[in-house]
């Protein structure tokens, strides 16, 4: 498999891979996504080279780096062979009927994957990175878990982050997005993007607040949050509504998830300064290692 070019004509959908069940669970969701976008696949792996730690030998520089580059290209080779028993072991699953073979591109690199991950990103400039996440009982310890953290962080591009346990119904599974919302100038971008991910699968939008449901500013800024829906995007069945914040904020979203049968939740990472980083924690962190569904990350 080829790997995707920077001017390649197609959208490309990059999704990092360790080979595991939740990278399956990130690939079945990103082919939904491709068939619908008419994107290609782009399947990344990174892993360790022991070439790296190598004893520096007496003799020439060129040794060195010849030797290093032997080992490497060895380690390829074995991965190579992985990557291909990935993608054939991915055929199996229902999504990627109908999905030709070669808009599955690959992949394959010697390094820390957080690292990797990052570079290739900011090289190709993918539309979506989709990646797989461990079950709520086990993200504490989850390696590729904190790699998602690190891209929501990092990365410039939507992130969707999808859970191992999460269960695939089809389009069932892509129904209702909601967005969480904090009245911030970059919701509107965000919006945009957001409008054009639900249009592909025709997604009903919830967007929320959590505040004081009575105060009347807070009322105001959700109003004119929803007409600029409309306005802006002729989307007159957007559902608007306030969350009380009390007793916790993830509680109040987890309900309402449950509640409206929603199917992913959406919100915008920003970067906040550092006296907010220390008595204010992230909410896309919060949110991340707590919620059950997809999680949608723009950034600011």
């Amino acid at each position: 498999m080829e790997s995707p070019g920077k001017n390649a004509e197609k959208g490309i959908i990059l999704v990092p891979v360790d080979y595991s069940d939740y990278s399956i669970q990130a690939c079945r969701y990103a082919v939904k996504i491709a068939k619908k976008s008419d994107s290609d696949i782009c399947l990344f792996h990174a892993f360790y080279s022991p070439a790296f730690d190598l004893i520096e030998l007496t003799g020439g520089l060129h040794t060195q780096q010849q030797l290093r580059a032997d080992v490497t290209e060895k380690l390829i080779d074995g991965e190579t062979n992985d990557m291909n028993s990935f993608v054939e072991k991915l055929a199996q699953h229902k999504e990627f009927e109908n999905f030709d073979k070669s808009r599955i591109h690959s992949e394959i690199k010697a390094g820390l994957a957080k690292d990797e991950i990052i570079n290739y990103t900011h090289a190709i400039q993918p539309e979506m990175v989709v990646m797989g996440t461990r079950g709520a009982d086990k993200r504490s310890t989850s390696i590729l878990g904190s790699i998602t953290e690190t891209a929501i962080k990092r990365l410039k591009v939507p992130v969707l982050a999808i859970p191992e346990d999460y269960k695939f119904l089809g389009e069932q599974n892509l129904r209702k997005i909601v967005y969480l919302t904090d009245y911030d100038e970059s919701d509107f971008v965000s919006i945009k993007k957001l409008m054009r991910f639900s249009s592909l699968f025709n997604m009903s939008i919830h967007c929320i607040h959590i505040g004081a449901h009575n105060d009347k500013w807070e009322l105001l800024k959700m109003e004119g949050l929803r007409e600029y829906f409309q306005k802006a995007y002729q989307k007159e069945s957007v559902e608007c509504h306030i969350l009380d914040n009390k007793p916790d904020l993830l509680q109040a979203i987890d309900n309402y998830v449950k509640e409206n049968e929603i199917n992913l939740l959406a919100l915008t990472h920003r970067k906040r300064k550092l006296l907010d980083k220390a008595f204010k924690p992230s909410i896309a962190k919060r949110v991340f290692y707590h919620t059950e569904i997809p999680l949608l990350v723009f950034h600011s």
